[in-house]
């Protein structure tokens, strides 16, 4: 179908992809809201408030060095805790990263994917339940989701523009990721495959080599910073010891239980359930994921790297007893490349008409506000 043909809907929404973007972005923005109206704070909510509410940042800082996230959160929400006093009012922090997250969604879908698979993309984020609640949540997850989104969004510019600024702001963002949750670990290590292998498909400029460069090894410098002052301080002891033996025993490979094939299969489906709200729906959003890749791989576009590979690293992660592998909030930064995938399945097989956007919204719309509250 061309630009001009098609019934008229389809004509407007081609001419308005950015204000049906902004609908939908409204749309996300008051499903937020609305869960940010819950009547109490959840255990660990209440312990991301106790850990900000030290008299310092640098009280801050070392409180969060007992607890399994990294620093940035509770910093922020250290301040924040400054300027608002109710549990709402505290919420709508998340509620803004959340917001902000569905934009750079946007924004980096679009330079990657194309308009229609962006939109599809979108319409999924603003309004899958498990995105909403975490959005809303007094805890580091919004702001993951926000960091991933934007510094990917400013990759996708650098390349477009062959920018050295946008590069380096890619690196920045990254970092910020990095310090809002360690699931960004396996983002960081996709990105810069990723940009690697962009780098390396054509000619592009000394600068825009050396800020990739620069940006990578920033990188590096944070992680090395975060488990040398962090992570090797958790490992072994008592906090990841209850959590790999109560409620994320089956997030990690247990030898002798399984193998790692049935590992990552139920893991697998059990992360698409928690994503996409039920099984059903579940495994027909991985057989679109899985078309979505296919369909990048046979054009070879390094897209196709940047969508599988943080799922790959995950289910890693799992079967190495590094990192927890399930449906739970751990993997929610997964829910940005599923969507990203399922977008362009669906677009494809949707002939790249751009109602399927409004069809999704309108089908996931009423589950997101009942989730909601």
């Amino acid at each position: 179908m061309t630009e001009s043909g098609g019934p008229p809907v389809e004509r407007w929404l081609r001419s308005h992809a950015s204000a049906v973007a902004a609908l939908l972005i409204l749309l996300g923005l008051a499903a937020r809201l609305r869960a940010a109206r819950g009547p109490f704070l959840t255990p660990d909510e209440a312990l991301h408030l106790e850990i900000a509410g030290q008299g310092s940042a640098v009280e801050v800082y070392r409180a969060s060095l007992n607890n399994a996230h990294p620093p940035l959160f509770a910093l922020l929400l250290h301040f924040w805790r400054g300027v608002v006093v109710s549990d709402w009012a505290l919420r709508l922090l998340p509620v803004l990263f959340g917001s902000l997250f569905l934009w750079a969604a946007w924004a980096w879908a679009r330079r990657l994917l194309g308009e229609n698979a962006a939109l599809l993309t979108l319409a999924f984020l603003a309004l899958l339940p498990s995105v909403v609640i975490v959005s809303a949540e007094l805890r580091g997850y919004a702001l993951l989701l926000c960091t991933i989104a934007a510094a990917l969004a400013a990759l996708e510019r650098g390349f477009a523009e062959s920018s050295s600024g946008w590069m380096l702001a890619f690196g920045a963002l990254a970092a910020l990721a990095l310090l809002s949750h360690y699931a960004a670990f396996r983002f960081a290590s996709a990105a810069i495959l990723y940009s690697g292998v962009r780098l390396a498909a054509g000619p592009r400029s000394r600068r825009l080599v050396a800020a990739w460069a620069a940006a990578s090894a920033a990188l590096g410098a944070v992680a090395l910073f975060l488990v040398r002052s962090h992570v090797a301080q958790l490992r072994g002891g008592a906090l990841e010891a209850e959590a790999r033996s109560t409620w994320l025993r089956e997030a990690y490979f247990q030898r002798g239980e399984d193998g790692p094939v049935a590992f990552v299969w139920r893991q697998t489906l059990s992360l698409v359930h928690y994503v996409f709200s039920s099984t059903a729906a579940g495994m027909v959003a991985l057989g679109l994921f899985l078309f979505g890749v296919a369909l990048l791989v046979r054009s070879r576009r390094p897209a196709a790297v940047l969508l599988a590979l943080p799922l790959a690293l995950a289910a890693a992660g799992g079967l190495l007893a590094v990192y927890p592998y399930a449906g739970t909030r751990h993997s929610i930064d997964l829910a940005l490349f599923l969507c990203a995938g399922v977008g362009v399945g669906l677009s494809r097989l949707t002939g790249e008409r751009r109602w399927a956007a409004l069809v999704v919204a309108a089908a996931l719309a009423p589950a997101a506000f009942l989730a909601a509250g």
